[in-house]
């Protein structure tokens, strides 16, 4: 475990602003709906996934994949820019920690990160730790799971009884929060996050990043004698929460929080020079007074690859239609033979509701192969139209009963009939279904007779 020396600066206070507007948001999302549904969830219980009060649905499965890509080319885009900037500035993990440090910081002052820190301090510290890693669970598992429901269960002391299955979840990502912020923190990002991997896959020498400048800093300071600007305080790394020495150049552990771009801008700042460790791109050492070239093959790739993408999802969710339908043959009710020559077929219909609104059905059907005009039964009755609430799901059976069957009808030894769901003030709200019609074995025998 490393806990870094607290340092102050100009880049400590951007990133406690940055902070500041990013725990609301990772605490708050959960919470926050829009039309009624929530603003984000992907709700595991009720299989379903809601982004910006839009509900879809296992089947629509493509639409979380379009945003995890989207998300994925974003960071790819902005690492090519600007480095790791999601690492020290906005990822969960360091924020996280960073709130640990607050905590251990108010309760312990100068002690904190100390071998000689007072053990009631240490055991109110840890205590406080495991009650925000139990606070942080909640709201991880809020991600995918109703918050208010949780609380329901909390206020009605209904985790107590063993039936939520949710606080077992929520005793295990507690102890794991509490163990990665307590003893693992940033050492998670140089030995286990594999993003850190394939980092330098992503940037070039023109990406903006935490650099050192050897070409004035070296060769360091070697007692008394003084040759480069480096003076081998080797403050860079008492601060770094990773342990590196940034002067060995870009490294896997190097997370761009810019807490040596702070403590080299302290040092120097004595000498009257400026910082050794700057955010600049690696050609602005090996080139001096160059300036940074923003559009180049590697981001105009990244961001034609996120222009398609985001292109794709626009265009998929402009076309989507909020309503999902399954018609399967009743396999419990074979095939009727109805006096005068009819058929009766039953089918189990599924819709689902995915839209903020009631939807108003019709019913209609498709009898290509019969001559006669079919008899539609919804429900046991004879209307057509279907009313389906918002966000919910239906189970209807159908019959389906055709006109007046003649020899001719029956050519053809398979049958399908179109069942089609629409909004008559709406048509774009449609699904229609291709299914069987089954006709019985013994029917020919029956219009003989006839």
């Amino acid at each position: 475990m490393i806990i870094s020396r607290h340092q102050t600066g100009k880049i400590k206070t951007l990133r406690n602003i940055a902070f500041a507007f990013l725990i609301p948001i990772y605490f708050g999302l959960p919470w926050f709906r829009m039309a009624g549904h929530p603003l984000i969830r992907l709700d595991i219980p009720e299989r379903k996934f809601y982004l910006l009060g839009n509900v879809f649905i296992p089947m629509e499965g493509y639409f979380l994949w379009l945003m995890l890509v989207t998300a994925g080319l974003s960071l790819f885009f902005f690492t090519s820019l600007i480095g790791r900037v999601w690492c020290g500035w906005a990822c969960p993990q360091t924020v996280f920690t960073e709130m640990f440090d607050w905590i251990g910081r108010f309760i312990l002052d100068s002690k904190y990160g100390k071998k000689d820190a007072p053990t009631l301090g240490k055991v109110a510290l840890h205590t406080t730790w495991i009650l925000f890693s139990l606070a942080g669970s909640l709201v991880w598992i809020s991600y995918f799971a109703d918050p208010y429901l949780m609380l329901a269960d909390i206020s009605s002391l209904k985790i107590f009884t063993g039936e939520v299955t949710w606080v077992y979840f929520s005793l295990f990502f507690t102890f794991t929060l509490y163990g990665d912020m307590a003893f693992v923190r940033e050492q998670f990002c140089k030995y286990a996050c594999p993003y850190a991997r394939f980092q330098t896959v992503l940037m070039d020498n023109q990406s903006l990043n935490v650099t050192y400048d050897y070409v004035r800093g070296e060769p360091r300071r070697k007692g008394k004698e003084k040759i480069g600007d480096c003076i081998s305080c080797n403050m860079c790394v008492v601060v770094c929460p990773t342990g590196i020495d940034i002067r060995d150049g870009v490294q896997i552990g190097c997370v761009a929080c810019g807490k040596c771009v702070d403590a080299c801008t302290s040092i120097m700042a004595k000498e009257d020079k400026a910082s050794l460790i700057r955010y600049m791109a690696q050609d602005q050492v090996e080139k001096r007074d160059s300036k940074i070239s923003w559009i180049r093959p590697r981001t105009a790739l990244y961001a034609s690859l996120l222009l398609i993408v985001l292109s794709s999802a626009v265009y998929l969710l402009n076309m989507r239609v909020p309503l999902y339908a399954s018609v399967l043959p009743d396999r419990n009710i074979p095939a009727m033979q109805i006096p005068g020559g009819r058929v009766r077929n039953f089918y189990n219909v599924k819709l689902q509701n995915m839209s903020l609104e009631d939807q108003h059905l019709k019913v209609e059907i498709e009898y290509p192969d019969f001559a006669e005009e079919a008899i539609l039964l919804v429900g046991g009755e004879g209307n057509s139209m279907i009313t389906i609430p918002e966000n919910s799901m239906m189970d209807i059976r159908i019959v389906v009963e055709t006109g007046i069957l003649k020899k001719e009808d029956l050519v053809n030894k398979n049958h399908f009939i179109l069942i089609r769901f629409v909004d008559p003030l709406n048509p774009k709200m449609m699904r229609e279904k291709r299914v069987p019609f089954t006709l019985p074995a013994d029917l020919f025998g029956m219009l003989d007779e006839l």
